[in-house]
């Protein structure tokens, strides 16, 4: 292989690996109804903090190279204040709607079609030239924030408990993804084999789809073996302290499957 072969895999390995990356974050943005706005701000804000804690001597040019983000900006992130972001504009037109609503309806319901105080004249007001009013009505009724009723939409009140479980799940995934990545980066870092975390990963691709759920409850059933004999090596460990007194240390088991779950 001659070297602009060499470069031209490398290239690919490394476009192969970025979709990979953004098709993760993109599951993530939409399980979680999580705002794209709001997720590249922080990612900026991130990167350059991250930057930072690797070399607090780094001047805000020097970061500004390595993340590509405006140099203008960099003060700011390391100062904890990151730019404005835009809200999102569902969730301003939902706002716009509860209000008007409540305001000029004296209920919980707004008439759908018209060119005054309607659920079509928010939406032409606050998206105007981007989406329907349709659109957007087929969308919030997919999220289960308004009810059509017709000839008016009705805005339903979300249950606490659906969003507090929510969020909730999306705290473990991030958490979850987060581990993961520091314990790739942190043996990627140390020269000692034996001192590296333990990151093995077992597959097969000549296993008939048939006998997965066969195969899910063996590999279940072991690890639940192997889970508690782990806690009890990490309880004989543990001193007499206060929670959160010392760095979390733990092993994660994950059984993964390269196909997507049918809805």
């Amino acid at each position: 292989m001659n070297t602009q072969e060499k470069t031209n895999e490398s290239l690919k390995l490394k476009k192969n690996a970025i979709n990979l990356l953004s098709k993760a974050i993109a599951k993530i943005i939409l399980k979680f109804r999580l705002s794209r706005t709001e997720i590249l701000n922080s990612l900026d804000e991130q990167l350059v903090l991250e930057a930072k804690k690797q070399d607090p001597d780094a001047s805000n040019v020097a970061i500004a190279i390595r993340t590509g983000i405006n140099r203008r900006y960099i003060p700011n992130f390391l100062k904890g204040e990151p730019p404005r972001v835009k809200p999102d504009k569902l969730a301003t037109i939902l706002e716009d709607l509860r209000w008007t609503a409540h305001k000029y309806y004296n209920c919980n319901k707004i008439t759908k079609v018209g060119h005054f105080r309607t659920f079509q004249s928010i939406c032409e007001q606050r998206a105007s030239g981007m989406l329907t009013y349709q659109a957007i009505l087929d969308e919030l009724i997919n999220r289960g924030n308004v009810k059509n009723l017709g000839h008016k939409v009705e805005i339903l009140e979300l249950r606490h408990t659906t969003i507090k479980d929510d969020v909730n799940y999306t705290n473990l995934t991030a958490t979850q993804i987060n581990r993961t990545v520091s314990t790739i980066i942190y043996n990627l870092g140390e020269e000692n084999s034996q001192a590296r975390r333990v990151q093995r990963t077992i597959y097969s691709s000549q296993i008939n789809p048939n006998n997965f759920e066969d195969l899910h409850n063996k590999i279940k059933s072991r690890i639940s073996d192997h889970y508690s004999d782990i806690s009890n090596i990490l309880l004989s460990y543990e001193e007499c302290v206060d929670v959160d007194t010392y760095p979390e240390y733990g092993v994660s088991f994950l059984e993964y499957l390269n196909q997507e779950k049918k809805s």
